[in-house]
């Protein structure tokens, strides 16, 4: 498996429902797609001041790169270009995915982002929430940056919206 995301920063005066709206009309054209297991349409919106800013950042999860280099250079990513423009795709591995019946019905997901720090001899990275009302968790390393990203998806607003960054579930392809 190989995870993919882009997140595309928005003014703090972008319309979010100009991405509803995409995500409305276009989200279930990768419903299905070449090698996907999910592509979950994440969005979160600049509230106040307090808030970071208005994102679009779609997260993908694929079984093999076959339909990551078709969503890629044949087109499909074409839209993000010309909408978006030049955007830097992040990729990681996923060191542990779970998806529970009800993940189709995730409508929040929970990003928690650390730094691996150097240490003498590796040890596997484990969750940092012990969490078990949630639809899905995903742990998503990138050695080449020594960071990784933890995914907690909820049907209802996650109580631990404290410890890391809150998106909206537009929609999950699957």
């Amino acid at each position: 498996m190989i995870a993919m995301q882009y997140k595309i920063l928005l003014p703090d005066d972008y319309d979010m429902n100009i991405i509803r709206q995409r995500v409305s009309v276009n989200g279930y054209k990768t419903d299905g797609f070449q090698d996907l297991l999910f592509k979950a349409y994440l969005i979160a919106e600049k509230v106040d001041s307090t808030k970071s800013c208005n994102e679009y950042s779609p997260l993908y999860m694929w079984k093999e790169n076959g339909g990551m280099n078709k969503f890629i250079f044949e087109g499909y990513y074409d839209n993000i270009l010309s909408s978006f423009g030049w955007q830097k795709i992040n990729i990681g591995i996923p060191m542990t995915c779970r998806l529970e019946k009800d993940f189709n019905r995730s409508k929040f997901a929970l990003e928690i982002e650390h730094e691996v720090t150097p240490i003498q001899q590796m040890k596997a990275i484990n969750f940092s929430l012990d969490i078990d009302d949630c639809t899905g968790k995903v742990l998503i390393y990138n050695p080449d940056k020594w960071k990784y990203v933890e995914y907690y998806f909820y049907k209802d607003m996650p109580i631990e919206k404290t410890v890391g960054r809150i998106y909206k579930v537009l929609h999950l392809s699957q």
